[in-house]
């Protein structure tokens, strides 16, 4: 696939993009809640109005799906996915359906950057993973810059978001979904000053993930920052 950008809106336009947001909506929202027993704690923390970052853990395949059918009804939630995923028709649709942002990863990536900042200006939400890849062992790891560049260029408020057991659903090598509970608990927006470091931003939302997660009977400690130059660059 052609590493240069790619012509997408981040809102769903079409009849049959909207129709279909619906549809995955209540169809991501019946799967989890039957298959996965899942539980959505905090949604009283998220405001109802207003730019908003969600920042959530990522351990597994199923994160964007769960995290987006979690917030679906309570916000409009436009997603980050990485560049390589628009190369399969299909999975293109149903990002485009859901509402996407392709991000080419691991280097400043100013389109995704430009389209963030479309959707906060519209007062609406993004949502991203910090870590930008999935754990190769459960454990968090810590975040890339890139989340408080956002923050800084944008002074959206960030609400840290824990997704427990889509790791043990569909780890990452699994070839089939294993039954798991689920549990998404949304902690309250965090707000930094202008002149805090992009990395203490990162920090900060990764140490109250680990909060939320340990609070919620999944005990977790926040990343050490040596974990970084284990992670190999490509997912």
């Amino acid at each position: 696939m052609s590493d240069a950008p790619l012509k997408t809106s981040p809102f769903p336009k079409r009849l049959d993009h909207r129709i279909g947001n619906f549809v995955l909506g209540i169809f991501l929202w019946t799967l989890f809640r039957l298959y996965g027993r899942m539980r959505v704690l905090g949604l009283e923390n998220v405001p109802k109005t207003g730019r908003l970052i969600f920042a959530a853990n990522h351990s597994s395949y199923l994160d964007p799906l769960i995290g987006w059918s979690a917030i679906w009804g309570s916000r409009v939630m436009i997603g980050v996915a990485r560049h390589e995923l628009w190369s399969h028709r299909f999975v293109a649709y149903i990002l485009t359906c859901m509402g996407s942002i392709p991000v080419r990863r691991h280097k400043a990536d100013m389109t995704m950057l430009r389209q963030c900042f479309e959707v906060l200006n519209k007062e609406e939400t993004v949502g991203i993973f910090p870590e930008g890849t999935r754990t190769y062992d459960g454990l968090l790891n810590p975040a890339e810059p890139g989340i408080g560049l956002l923050y800084h260029k944008s002074q959206a408020p960030i609400v840290p978001i824990a997704i427990i057991g889509a790791y043990a659903m569909l780890p990452r090598g699994a070839k089939k979904l294993k039954r798991s509970r689920l549990t998404v608990i949304a902690g309250k927006p965090l707000t930094f000053s202008k002149e805090t470091p992009r990395e203490e931003i990162g920090a900060t939302v990764m140490r109250e993930i680990a909060r939320l997660m340990t609070e919620n009977g999944h005990p977790t400690d926040p990343p050490s920052p040596e974990r970084a130059a284990l992670l190999p660059k490509e997912d």
